[in-house]
Parts: C-alpha cells; structure tokens; sequence
C-alpha cells in the first residue's frame, strides 16, 4: 500500500515536471531541461550547500564531484517519472498469503 502511493506520488511529480518544461518551452520558446539541482537549489539552496560540505568532510573531497554531481545533473521529469512507475508496479504485485494449519488465509 506504502509503495503505491510512494511510487504514484513520484509519477505524479514527474508529470508536474514534464508539464513545468512544457509551459517553459511554449512560453520562451526555448527548451530548458529541469534536473534534480535545480530543483534542490530553487527550493533550498543551502541544505544542498550543506551536503557538499557533509559529503567533503566525511567521506572524500572528489566523491560530491564524481557520485553526487552526476546524480544532480539527471533530468528531473523522466528519472522521477521512471522511478515511481516502476516502484508503482512492483507493489501491485499479489503478495502471496500465508497459511496457518495448511489453510489458506
């Protein structure tokens, strides 16, 4: 139940997303691709400030640019739409029920 309102929250956001570069597109004319920073950094740019730092202090000074940087720079409506129809799917899945005394519950 969890899994599917998790994964139908994220298509939805990406659906939000795609409709976002949408209405940018038609109103500039131009494509701008909104990743996962720009995001973070529109809604709260210090606490992206903040995991550099954590990031840098704590594991290695190179693992922001090489993990943390390419994962920022993913395009936002197709890797938030991916992840929740996926997520989606796999908690629709029948879960097989347990049986108490050879009976089926």
């Amino acid at each position: 139940m969890v899994g599917r309102v998790i994964g139908l929250a994220l298509l939805l956001a990406g659906i939000v997303a795609a409709g976002v570069e949408i209405v940018t597109l038609v109103g500039s004319g131009q494509y701008q691709m909104l990743s996962f920073g720009d995001l973070w950094s529109r809604l709260h740019a210090n606490s992206l400030v903040g995991l550099q730092a954590l990031i840098e202090k704590n594991l290695s000074e190179t693992a922001f640019l090489d993990v943390v940087v390419p994962a920022l720079a993913l395009p936002l409506w197709p890797t938030l739409g991916g992840l929740g129809l996926i997520l989606f799917l796999i908690a629709l899945r029948p879960r097989r029920r347990k049986s108490v005394f050879g009976r089926r519950l």
